[in-house]
């Protein structure tokens, strides 16, 4: 479904990502992990489509990335920023209704798939505010509902098993405003639209919430890739102390992958 292959990209003669391949398919999820500025979101940003290679190849559903329009790539991926900020006044509801501008669909269809992703993400109550004035955690809620609006066709409900199929979700730091029940609640969903066919690539410090959802993990170290592949192959002391610069402590967990700490 997607595949990046020998990625460099370079930013005013600084190398930023250096021989960067990753590919992806229909329900696999992706977790992105390393230290600060070690090209984490710049890696997203170029799975999106945002920002131009150097050199090396994007395919997307078997197009090159380049030859897609953003009108048609929107339909098909959708991005949420660390910190998604709105500039003019949107209730809401109404900034949702955008994310189903571009499909062929009336508006009674269009307002019950919104109520009804309003519901699973806990933000029907958040209706006729202004998303100005809305929390972080709010906030950051409300614009993954509206990447996941954004991506749904209007041919398939919500529920359909396969509503999702080939879709790309491009989340950076989805986790970062929201409090611990929010936190486990995001991610049991992320989870459950993956089993729809929802490919996710998803940037994160919290190591130890998202690993464990994981089909593959790709550690970062200075641009370059370090390790790549299951978790429990990726997690290892040696791996972490050669990216992180620090020996961690690695806690055995019953069927998932093991608890990191100092």
């Amino acid at each position: 479904m997607f595949e990046m292959k020998d990625i460099f990209l370079n930013y005013r003669e600084k190398s930023i990502l250096q021989n960067i391949s990753l590919s992806l398919s229909s329900g696999d999820f992706v977790t992105v992990i390393g230290e600060n500025g070690c090209g984490k979101s710049t890696l997203l940003r170029c799975v999106a489509g945002l920002h131009q290679q150097t050199s090396g190849s994007i395919m997307f559903q078997q197009r090159n990335l380049e030859q897609w329009s953003n009108k048609a790539l929107a339909k098909e991926r959708a991005f949420v920023a660390q910190n998604n900020q709105v500039h003019f006044a949107f209730l809401t509801e109404n900034l949702l209704k955008l994310a189903r501008s571009e499909q062929v669909e009336t508006d009674k269809q269009s307002t019950l798939l919104i109520c009804e992703l309003a519901e699973k993400l806990s933000i029907s109550h958040l209706f006729g505010r202004d998303v100005r004035t809305l929390s972080g955690g709010e906030r950051q809620r409300v614009f993954i509902a509206k990447a996941l609006l954004q991506l749904l066709p209007s041919n398939k409900p919500n529920n359909h098993q396969l509503a999702y199929q080939n879709k790309l979700l491009l989340l950076d730091e989805p986790t970062s405003a929201l409090d611990f029940r929010f936190q486990k609640a995001m991610m049991d969903l992320v989870q459950e639209f993956c089993q729809k066919g929802l490919a996710v690539v998803c940037v994160s410090h919290d190591m130890n919430l998202v690993l464990p959802y994981a089909s593959q993990v790709v550690l970062l170290a200075q641009g370059r890739c370090l390790a790549k592949g299951e978790a429990k192959d990726v997690i290892t002391t040696e791996n972490l102390s050669d990216c992180f610069g620090v020996t961690p402590k690695l806690i055995p967990q019953i069927g998932s992958v093991p608890y990191i700490t100092h």
